[in-house]
């Protein structure tokens, strides 16, 4: 009879392992540095962050569908090593060759950074059925906490040896950390004679904290674990998606260009790097609490809330300028931060945790396609007005919550 592995130690490993998925958050710092090394505008300098963010879905689905064929570890180990193989290449980028940097930072980081956290948040969440939107703060926190602990790292590192050396410093760091995927277990490997995670009363406690505030059935979770097809062919698939797309705009046109867009507001380059790890402290804030926040009181009351407060601070940054504009910027990383950490709960309550990897990657498809559009928007209509148009978007997420 094999012993029941410790779940709590598999939830500290997967925290841990998921600081490397902070990776998106470091751009802010090292987009300068490229914008005046390769000589490229704002809008390609900041085209890595755009398609680290965008693939992430793409990651997301593929890691769910490996993990019913490879198992939860090695598909996180597999998608780990195409990560780092992909900054590895993006730190040997040659001067002549930028686009590099967008293929292995961008398209293989973030392909290969979704295959590994879609495993990283949904393997926890199947341990603590009664306390998901703990387990989902937590280790979706530690994604934040990555920028807040990076941010001045690779600032003083690109400070001090220049952008190819930083990105090899930061690549060995993150393969360390990934080192924690083999004490990733899944509940059925825990062996025929070892107890089941416990479900207790508060099995519904998300689906409840929906159903509380006319959502979906408390019961929904235990009675059908929906398959990705069957998802889609439900209407709640396609609000949640476009929902949890409304919210990704502003962090988009916000974050990579956060530091830089400080200082051309009036802020000086050290208050602009202490705006970059202000705003990373609210994003981590936003993960730990806002999860947590809504197993007591809704996730559409607290998803309400962020929408509301996005909405607000975006049309505040048109004109922000010094301390304000750190203050409505951070206000925009705390709301995404809540969001990104709420939504893999609204997902797992409304269709069950069996497929969570691949129906999360799946609802993530608008998340991807606001992502990749968002320069686009920025290159067409201007700063000022594409941050009025992402704040009536948020304005429409909020609306559109209450169909959720």
């Amino acid at each position: 009879m094999k012993s029941a592995p410790n779940r709590w130690l598999i939830l500290t490993a997967a925290a841990i392992v998921n600081f490397v998925h902070g990776n998106p958050y470091i751009w802010t710092v090292f987009q300068p540095y490229v914008k005046e090394e390769y000589g490229l505008s704002t809008a390609a300098s900041s085209l890595p962050f755009t398609l680290i963010i965008g693939i992430f879905a793409a990651g997301n689905m593929a890691g769910g569908y490996l993990q019913h064929r490879l198992g939860a570890r090695m598909t996180a180990f597999l998608g780990s090593l195409v990560m780092c193989a992909g900054f590895l290449l993006a730190a040997m980028a040659p001067r002549s060759m930028p686009w590099l940097i967008s293929l292995g930072y961008g398209i293989l980081g973030g392909f290969g950074s979704g295959c590994a956290f879609a495993m990283l948040t949904a393997v926890p969440q199947a341990w603590f059925p009664e306390r998901r939107g703990m387990v989902s703060g937590i280790t979706i926190g530690m994604v934040g906490l990555s920028g807040i602990l990076m941010n001045p790292l690779c600032d003083r590192l690109l400070a001090a040896f220049g952008y190819r050396a930083a990105m090899l410093w930061v690549t060995f760091i993150y393969a360390v950390l990934c080192l924690g995927i083999f004490f990733l277990r899944e509940p059925g490997e825990a062996g025929a004679g070892s107890p089941a995670p416990r479900a207790g009363k508060a099995m519904g406690s998300g689906t409840a904290g929906m159903a509380g505030t006319g959502g979906m059935d408390p019961s929904q979770d235990t009675r059908r674990q929906y398959t990705p097809r069957e998802m889609m062919r439900t209407r709640s698939f396609y609000i949640i998606s476009l929902v949890y797309a409304l919210a990704v705009p502003a962090y988009a046109l916000v974050n990579p260009v956060m530091k830089s867009l400080g200082m051309e507001r009036g802020l000086t380059d050290s208050a602009a790097l202490l705006g970059v790890v202000a705003a990373s402290a609210a994003n981590i804030a936003g993960r730990f609490a806002l999860p947590w926040l809504s197993d007591r009181t809704g996730r559409r009351r607290v998803l309400g809330a962020t929408y509301l407060l996005c909405t607000v601070s975006t049309l505040g940054l048109v004109f922000a300028r010094g301390a304000l504009f750190t203050v409505l910027s951070s206000a925009v990383c705390l709301v995404y931060g809540g969001v990104v950490s709420v939504f893999p709960v609204v997902v797992s309550d409304r269709f069950g945790t069996k497929y969570q990897g691949t129906n999360y990657g799946a609802a993530m498809i608008g998340y991807s396609i606001a992502s990749l559009l968002s320069p686009l928007l920025l290159s067409l209509a201007g700063q000022e007005a594409s941050l009025v148009i992402t704040g009536l978007a948020s304005l429409g997420g909020l609306f559109l919550l209450r169909f959720l």
